[in-house]
């Protein structure tokens, strides 16, 4: 997003050809329940922001939720995202920066609560990581810091690597158990060189962050970004995604157009939901175009080369 450009100041290197061996294991139906397709809500999207509360809290079933910052607060709108388990719950970001700050952790414990009462729970750990640490991702990291029962995931290549257990980075797919819920978790840098996405056994959600979303792509690395998405697509071959569902929105919901950066207001709105049909889309695009990587606009997003 902004905050990455900001701070980028890339070159491309040299490109070649990415051939990924693909080395994930297939989930079985018995450990990767469907679940019904849940309706998404119309999202807040700047149009009242007397009124707009800073974030929108939508569940998406018993144990999932996500959460949308309003773009009244800051521009970029991230989304927020929620899996709880029986003994953890996993926060993805803590949002966009923010004057004064966005209540995020306020809001986060408030649906914490909420499901330990409607699970019959007296408490849980809670565990804040992070697709990746641009600024509009990590802002609200300082209001966890020190809370009961919360863990703060750091956020470079190493810390990463530790916390999830890497021991072959980028490549390897490791799990991530948050107690009857596992969640796999895939190194996919190029937009970030710690980038992570998580795919969700039960609901079957693959969250991208900003590697694909319905917005600009931006990549800073492109064979990086390119063996990451061959990856996700290698994945997503032998499990099942009833989702991918990335941080921002940037599009409109007319094919092909985006909305002005920086915009606070979006009307008439992209969906946040997109399916495996774009990830193999943009795997053709940036495939194509190794060679001389450039902007491409498609109906759903942006590729975006830095």
């Amino acid at each position: 997003m902004l905050h990455f450009l900001r701070a980028s100041t890339f070159a491309l290197a040299s490109l070649a050809c990415v051939t990924i061996a693909p080395s994930f294991a297939p989930i079985s139906e018995s450990t990767a329940l469907a679940v019904a397709p849940a309706p998404f809500p119309t999202w807040i999207n700047g149009a009242n922001c007397p009124t707009e509360p800073a974030f929108q809290i939508h569940q998406f079933d018993a144990d999932t939720y996500i959460l949308r910052q309003s773009m009244c607060t800051d521009f970029e709108g991230p989304f927020l995202y929620l899996f709880f388990g029986t003994s953890k719950v996993l926060l993805l970001d803590t949002g966009a920066v923010a004057t004064p700050p966005v209540p995020v952790y306020a809001t986060v414990k408030r649906v914490i609560d909420g499901w330990l009462v409607a699970h019959g729970q007296a408490s849980i750990d809670l565990v804040v990581a992070h697709t990746h640490s641009h600024g509009d991702h990590v802002a609200g990291d300082a209001q966890f810091i020190g809370k009961p029962n919360t863990t703060v995931v750091g956020t470079s290549v190493a810390a990463v690597q530790t916390f999830f257990g890497f021991t072959n980075w980028p490549t390897q797919a490791v799990t991530y158990d948050l107690g009857n819920r596992v969640l796999d978790v895939l190194a996919i840098p190029g937009h970030h060189p710690a980038h992570l996405a998580f795919y969700d056994r039960n609901t079957r959600i693959l969250q991208t962050g900003d590697t694909l979303y319905p917005g600009r792509l931006y990549i800073s690395d492109f064979p990086a970004y390119v063996a990451s998405i061959q990856r996700l697509v290698d994945f997503t071959a032998l499990n099942p995604v009833n989702y991918v569902l990335g941080n921002h929105i940037e599009m409109q919901n007319v094919a092909g157009q985006q909305f002005p950066l920086g915009s606070k207001f979006h009307p008439n709105e992209h969906v946040l939901q997109l399916r495996r049909k774009q990830l193999l889309e943009l795997l053709n695009g940036v495939l194509g175009m190794q060679a001389a990587p450039h902007q491409e606009v498609h109906d759903d997003f942006i590729i975006y080369p830095i």
